[in-house]
């Protein structure tokens, strides 16, 4: 049985619901997304502000099976711990 060498916290809030709701590497994430893996990378690390489009929101939620948008990370980026 192969173990899951995928990381089991993030500081991004995208990030920690991929990790918890599906078994897909980053990169088969952004590819059934729509988005291209080095952009999702800068957007889990707050290099860059996400901005997806449509197409990509509603693959978004459809992969992590959101039901309300209350599950929609406001911030893709990493959370500051240090503020608050």
């Amino acid at each position: 049985m192969k173990k899951d060498r995928r990381p089991q916290e993030s500081a991004s809030p995208i990030e920690t619901l991929r990790l918890q709701r599906t078994k897909l590497s980053q990169a088969e994430f952004a590819v059934r997304c729509g988005i291209p893996l080095r952009t999702y990378q800068r957007w889990v690390l707050g290099e860059t502000e996400a901005k997806p489009t449509p197409r990509q929101w509603k693959a978004i939620m459809q992969v992590l099976e959101i039901q309300s948008l209350d599950e929609v990370p406001d911030n893709f980026g990493p959370i500051d711990m240090k503020s608050g």
